[in-house]
C-alpha cells in the first residue's frame, strides 16, 4: 500500500504526465480495458445463408435431420442478429 504523500505525488506525475503528452496518456488508459467481443455484420448474414440453404436441401431430400440443423442455424442467426442491437454496457 502506498502511503498518503506517495499517492499524491504518483498523482501530481500523473496529471503532468496527461498534460505534457495527451495522446501517449490516453494510449495508456485504452490498454487496461477489457474488449467487448462485437459481432460483424458478415457473420449472422453468413448464418442465415447457411440456414437458409439447409432448409431448402431439407425440403428437396425430405430429411429431418436438415430440416433440425437449419432451424437450429435459423435460431442461432436471430440470436446473433439481436445480439448485435445490445447496448454496449449489457
Amino acid at each position: 500500500m502506498l502511503s498518503h504523500h506517495d499517492r499524491e505525488q504518483l498523482k501530481k506525475i500523473e496529471e503532468w504526465f496527461e498534460a505534457a503528452e495527451p495522446a501517449l496518456a490516453a494510449s495508456f488508459r485504452r490498454i487496461g480495458t477489457p474488449r467487448r467481443f462485437t459481432i460483424g455484420k458478415v457473420f449472422p448474414i453468413c448464418v442465415d445463408v447457411l440456414a437458409g440453404f439447409l432448409l431448402a436441401l431439407a425440403v428437396i431430400t425430405a430429411n429431418a435431420t436438415l430440416v433440425l440443423t437449419g432451424m437450429l442455424a435459423l435460431v442461432l442467426g436471430v440470436g446473433l442478429h439481436l445480439a448485435r442491437h445490445l447496448p454496449a454496457d449489457a
